[in-house]
């Protein structure tokens, strides 16, 4: 289930965030927005909203059907799993937001997206798990943010505290504030 839902982040933040903002600002949706008196961080805590409610609810429908025909165990606290795919996409979504930020339209937005997402989704331990791979490849792994995402999930979904994931918690941030910040300098409406 950890993984399932690093995969969702994944796919939300890497796929769905800069192919929606590139193909509104392509239509001249953005524009619009611009003309209005909304100020741009509005849209974007609007929009990051949106694709967090979005996630969790796909995230609660992947646990219910988990648990209702798979009987999966879990482990953990759930407030502290719920914070933890929180935080976790939020991380995830500024990758998204500082690919829209930089590259030229939707189509370049897809192709770039699915570059970096389909080797992190087959490398992070989110659809196979690293204890499997050759001991050359698991170490690459060290290098992409969806690897600490399913780091994090996993241990907080198996009961372990948020202490034990310093590392993780401290790279995600990271990610987080350094995307962010690189995608609100270069964020364009037109």
């Amino acid at each position: 289930m950890p993984g399932y839902t690093a995969m969702i982040l994944g796919t939300v933040g890497l796929m769905n965030v800069p192919i929606a903002l590139s193909g509104y600002r392509e239509t001249g949706v953005l524009r619009r927005f611009r003309a209005t008196p909304l100020q741009p961080i509005k849209y974007i805590i609007a929009d990051v909203t949106t694709n967090l409610v979005v996630t969790l609810l796909g995230m609660l429908v992947l646990v219910l059907f988990g648990w209702l025909l798979y009987h999966v165990r879990f482990e953990g606290q759930v407030f502290s799993v719920i914070l933890a795919v929180i935080f976790s996409g939020l991380a995830m979504f500024s990758i998204g937001y500082l690919l829209a930020s930089v590259v030229p339209g939707a189509r370049a937005s897809q192709v770039i997206g699915m570059v970096i997402f389909y080797p992190m989704l087959f490398l992070s331990g989110a659809s196979i798990p690293l204890e499997v791979m050759p001991e050359s490849i698991q170490k690459f792994p060290n290098f992409l943010p969806l690897t600490y995402v399913v780091r994090l999930l996993r241990g907080l979904w198996f009961g372990e505290p948020w202490s034990d994931h310093f590392g993780e918690i401290a790279i995600l941030l990271g990610v987080l504030v350094v995307c962010a910040a690189i995608a609100a300098r270069f964020f364009r409406w037109e």
